[in-house]
């Protein structure tokens, strides 16, 4: 795996990072079966830059998947994922994979093998023809070089904005209707219903951060469409965890109470200090 992290797209160079050459190169690099994985940070991308980036990355990589980071509304991270194959994601094998992480490491998003399924965002090959008008990002024609400084002066002007939002949940919902491959195996229901669920999870975002009405049902969708994964992802509490945090809730009152007292003979010294004062 070769990976691009997260780089702020107006910074003077920056363009050359996700140039068609850049891509190019690192896709001669990959071993069989590896993977590309370019992370983007939406917002800081308007939809006319995210569309420049996305046309360069299908021109060098045959199979290339979008995958959410996250699900925040104003804040959203991306990866476009390529590969020089098309292959699909073995959920057994990520079941296997989550079962072999250390404690402290595991996602709750990710405790479900489907919770995957829900940060698939879409096959970006299947849609290739919705950037066929969009210009490359090249070497020599650096266009994110010189869109990025202009369009981020429109957005702080308030004549862009940046690609999140419901921009973004509609561009979701236009992935979902396209015709693609698989991209996990063994296809069942519950991923394709945990895909869907991914889509309404970032609408019950938007609409929760707004604090819309609409939010309460959005989630009560998410729950009905992936059970396995909400239930895995809410925190429990083994009995043996929660004696123990009685007993530390105990020793805070305990402290909490000496404090007190400790408090109290203090205002009574002052009160005696400052009677005292008085009488002279």
């Amino acid at each position: 795996m070769i990976v691009s992290d997260l780089f702020i797209p107006w910074h003077a160079g920056t363009s050359s990072l996700y140039a068609r050459e850049m891509y190019a190169t690192a896709a001669r690099r990959l071993a069989p079966g590896g993977v590309f994985c370019q992370w983007l940070p939406l917002y800081q991308l308007t939809r006319e830059e995210f569309d420049v980036v996305a046309h360069t990355f299908l021109a060098v990589f045959p199979d290339v998947h979008l995958w959410r980071a996250d699900f925040y509304p104003d804040r959203p991270v991306v990866a476009l994922v390529g590969r020089l194959a098309p292959s699909a994601v073995d959920l057994d094998d990520v079941r296997r994979r989550i079962e072999r992480l250390p404690e402290w490491s595991r996602d709750p998003v990710l405790a479900s093998p489907l919770g995957l399924a829900m940060l698939h965002g879409g096959d970006l090959r299947a849609a290739a023809d919705d950037f066929a008008a969009v210009p490359l990002n090249t070497d020599d024609r650096p266009r994110i070089e010189f869109l990025a400084p202009r369009l981020t002066r429109m957005t702080a002007a308030g004549d862009k904005d940046w690609f999140t939002g419901e921009a973004l949940a509609s561009f979701y919902d236009a992935l979902a209707e396209h015709a693609a491959a698989a991209a996990f195996r063994p296809e069942s229901r519950a991923v394709t219903a945990a895909e869907r669920a991914g889509r309404v999870m970032y609408r019950y975002a938007i609409a929760a951060t707004r604090g819309d009405a609409a939010a309460s049902a959005l989630a009560a969708e998410v729950r009905q469409l992936a059970p396995e994964v909400v239930l895995a992802a809410e925190p429990t509490n083994a009995p043996g965890d929660v004696a123990e945090a009685r007993r530390g809730l105990a020793a805070l009152r305990e402290e909490q109470e000496k404090v007190q007292r400790e408090l109290e003979a203090m205002e009574h010294r002052l009160d005696v200090v400052a009677g005292g004062e008085g009488a002279q």
